[in-house]
């Protein structure tokens, strides 16, 4: 097992729904510690607690975070597949375009709730793009997954 953190940079603080208390700058659900109130200017300090995995919930990405997001060693921008979403797709690959992220080993696109691979054409640039079921307790992993986990936690 690796010594796992989750960092909630978003500022939507909803991972405190695992907390007992919301208060809380960290605590430890299911083996992880989650960082519920973290900012940029901490982010560095719990990236030097030598944890094994550190995962960054950057939220809606933009400029601000995006260069953090491109230092990371598995950059996956989670999007929803709805027609109504739609738009949030397209601004996010508008700020990858305009930030000439280009390659399509650099970023992976995660669509929830779909078990298809897909790829997604957007002008000339192809991202790869990997679907994931909707799981009703994401803490409970079935083998069913282990192939779609492989695939998306391969450093880019």
């Amino acid at each position: 097992m690796y010594r796992t953190a989750y960092v909630e940079l978003n500022g939507t603080h909803e991972i405190l729904s695992l907390s007992k208390t919301a208060d809380e700058k960290v605590f430890t659900y299911k083996n992880v510690d989650f960082f519920p109130h973290a900012v940029m200017s901490t982010l560095t300090e719990i990236l030097n607690m030598r944890y094994e995995r550190v995962i960054i919930d950057f939220g809606i990405l933009n400029p601000n975070t995006l260069k953090e997001f491109m230092r990371c060693d598995v950059r996956i921008a989670v999007c929803t597949i709805s027609k109504w979403n739609r738009g949030s797709l397209n601004r996010i690959i508008e700020l990858f375009n305009s930030n000439k992220i280009t390659d399509s080993e650099s970023v992976k696109i995660l669509f929830n709730l779909v078990e298809k691979k897909k790829t997604i054409n957007h002008k000339h640039f192809k991202y790869p793009v990997v679907g994931f079921p909707y799981l009703e307790d994401p803490f409970l992993i079935n083998t069913s997954l282990f192939g779609t986990l492989d695939k998306i936690s391969e450093r880019n």
